[in-house]
């Protein structure tokens, strides 16, 4: 925060105000869907695919462990080559899980740049539209930057 100007701690921010901006957020994303659509779906569904690892390995845990109830119980049921395909199944999708997390990560920070890059050339096209006394309002100025 610059020195002198009309801000509030963030300390004094009540509850109410922190939920408030909440309204802002459809047009945030709706900037960042114009900064690049493609990218914008490309990480909604990479986190979608990614929200579903967690149910998926711990279905995958449940198998194992009832596979193992069932060899130790001698039942009939019990199969040590399925015990492994389980056991390679929970780690294909732990690596998965590790590489959607990289995928993400990749995703956003170029979502990031290009979404930075798109608002610096709006502000600048804005401001190619001022005239310079709007520019020599400090006030003005202010809010700008």
């Amino acid at each position: 925060m610059a020195k002198g100007r009309n801000t509030i701690p963030i300390e004094n921010i009540s509850f109410r105000d922190r939920l408030s901006s909440l309204k802002n957020l459809p047009n945030f994303f709706k900037l960042v869907w114009q900064s690049s659509p493609s990218k914008t779906s490309i990480s909604f569904a990479l986190r979608i695919l990614r929200s579903a690892m967690p149910v998926a390995l711990l279905y995958v845990g449940k198998l194992i462990i009832d596979q193992v109830v069932a060899l130790n119980s001698n039942a009939a049921g019990g199969d040590i080559q399925k015990l492994w395909e389980l056991v390679a199944l929970e780690f294909a999708l732990a690596i998965l899980t590790d590489g959607l997390n990289r995928m993400i990560n990749l995703t956003d920070s170029l979502l990031g740049d290009l979404f930075s890059n798109y608002t610096s050339m709006r502000i600048m096209k804005h401001a190619a539209t001022l005239d310079l006394d709007q520019f020599e309002d400090s006030v003005f100025y202010d809010k700008l930057e």
